[in-house]
């Protein structure tokens, strides 16, 4: 370094005080969360199981601490095999923005107190009418990005109810088999098998599938998230008690040793919507697929049949399945967000 430019470090650090106060200030002016220039490019409406897996928890937090999406809403829904439901899932969702302080930003809705019986016979819970409600929005030109972690019961009830909203949205999903065959491992599948036929077989509206063989790369062990979550925060460590929590049950009701690793399968519905490169100011498509670190095939939809598997067809809409990942985006901007929310 040359004498002037030592010589202006020194004035700089002289006119805040001392070295200490500069690296302070420094500190934390590079501690304040990034924000777009143009604000967030889409609205989301988070659907999802929380107080199912915990995937959905970790997911929902890395989604309200991103500025790219504005997150109207969540719904909370009814699980899987461990039967939780949609009111119990709500209040989780009520808790999470509560500590997130959000609470007057961010509505909290129940979803559906059970699957469908057929889809002549739509959900009216209050999720399914926020759904409804913000897809029939005409004061926003923000493109509307409905989430899923769960059940497709939810968004198959307000097509139904209301068939216009289907050109008001993309749906992204965690759910489905691994192509091409399919199958009924997918818990997501299972919750609402006719929903998802629905939305499959008989609607109209844009989608995203994150299939099993997807969201199974979303690996993190345990020492990451005790290292790198739950030290950030009263958000981190609740997030990382629900772990914990989760842990034990799982082991004490299910006999099913977690080991040291989670799949926090969720998480792409943040990828996808909030991190995912897109194109110039004002487009709502992102680039085409080969520009992009998640890959996927743009196919047919498949005929869905209720044992899961998939039957190819020769005509419909495309929909957008995800193959890869970009795993190390996905969990690097969540790490780095939650370092940035606890020091604020």
């Amino acid at each position: 370094m040359d004498r002037p430019s030592l010589m202006n470090r020194r004035q700089l650090i002289g006119a805040t005080g001392t070295a200490a106060t500069f690296m302070a200030l420094a500190s934390r002016a590079h501690a304040r969360p990034f924000v777009p220039a143009l604000g967030p490019r889409c609205r989301v409406l988070i659907v999802n199981d929380l107080a199912g897996d915990i995937d959905a928890l970790f997911a929902t937090v890395h989604a309200l601490l991103s500025p790219s999406t504005e997150i109207r809403t969540i719904v909370g829904t009814q699980a899987g095999f461990s039967g939780e439901t949609a009111s119990q899932a709500a209040a989780i969702g009520n808790e999470i923005i509560k500590i997130m302080h959000l609470a007057k930003q961010v509505t909290v809705h129940s979803g559906a107190t059970a699957k469908l019986a057929s889809t002549d016979t739509p959900d009216r819970s209050p999720g399914v009418q926020a759904i409804i409600d913000e897809a029939m929005r005409t004061d926003t030109s923000l493109p509307l990005y409905i989430t899923v972690g769960g059940g497709l019961t939810e968004v198959a009830s307000a097509l139904l109810i209301e068939p216009a909203i289907a050109e008001k949205f993309t749906l992204v999903w965690i759910g489905g088999g691994a192509y091409p065959d399919g199958g009924k491992g997918d818990t997501n599948f299972n919750i609402d098998p006719v929903a998802a036929q629905f939305v499959f077989n008989k609607s109209k509206v844009p989608l995203w599938q994150v299939p099993s063989d997807a969201y199974a790369q979303c690996q993190v062990s345990a020492s990451e998230l005790q290292a790198f979550v739950a030290p950030r925060g009263a958000i981190g460590k609740w997030l990382h008690q629900k772990l914990i929590e989760s842990s034990a049950t799982l082991g004490r009701k299910y006999r099913i040793n977690t080991g040291e690793t989670w799949t926090l399968g969720d998480s792409p519905l943040v990828l996808l919507t909030a991190l995912t490169h897109w194109g110039p100011s004002g487009r709502s498509r992102p680039f085409r697929y080969e520009r992009m670190s998640s890959l996927f095939d743009e196919r047919l939809a498949p005929l869905l049949k209720s044992d899961g598997s998939y039957e190819a067809r020769t005509d419909g809409r495309r929909i957008r399945v995800y193959k890869t990942l970009d795993t190390r985006l996905l969990f690097g901007d969540f790490f780095t967000k939650m370092r940035l929310q606890s020091t604020r």
